[in-house]
């Protein structure tokens, strides 16, 4: 985008616009872990099935448009799981700017060691499950020790992908708990 405005002389020159930031906190849909109690070991993956071949995708509008950049500053991770197990428990949560299940991306199921492909992945973000008396929650932030993850969402597109795994074990308390994501970061536009 341009803007024209007229220089000392009255001649009228373009130059880029400025872009606009505004702050965003969106939700993505939950993710439903299969029914059952099946404990977590350290670095497997949490999926909504057991099957690598049948795991989807989960992602998250963040932008209003299209492949303009933001930041994700950090990520609240909540969960219905009420019992001790989920309190405590720590976990990565992995985002990409590409559908990480295409072309047989996704390596483990859920319970699974987590292996993934790199294509699409932009950085992790970790936190530890606090206990509530409805459930669990975990505010990640990026693990790395950056403030900030910057990225662009899928190309073409206003979405990120992201796939949690267990840092350290658990045990879930009830069948087919789940995990719903919320994004703060930084919207840019150019």
């Amino acid at each position: 985008m341009t803007m024209q405005v007229r220089d000392a002389t009255n001649t009228i020159i373009t130059i880029p616009k400025p872009g606009t930031t505004r702050f965003i906190v969106v939700t993505g849909t939950a993710l439903t872990r299969p029914a059952n109690q099946t404990p977590y070991s350290a670095g497997d993956h949490i999926a909504n099935d057991p099957d690598a071949s049948d795991v989807t995708a989960n992602s998250i509008t963040v932008a209003d448009v299209a492949d303009q950049p933001f930041t994700v500053e950090a990520f609240t991770l909540t969960t219905n799981d009420t019992g001790p197990g989920a309190a405590g428990a720590t976990v990565d949560v992995h985002i990409f700017n590409s559908d990480p299940t295409a072309n047989s991306g996704v390596g483990a199921g859920d319970n699974a060691t987590y292996a993934q492909k790199r294509a699409g992945w932009v950085g992790v973000l970790s936190g530890t499950f606090r206990s509530m008396s409805d459930g669990s929650v975990a505010r990640l932030v990026p693990a790395s020790g950056d403030n900030r993850i910057i990225m662009k969402p899928v190309s073409g597109g206003l979405a990120l992908y992201w796939q949690p795994v267990a840092v350290t074990g658990f045990t879930p308390s009830a069948n087919s708990t789940t995990f719903t994501p919320t994004v703060e970061g930084f919207f840019g536009r150019a």
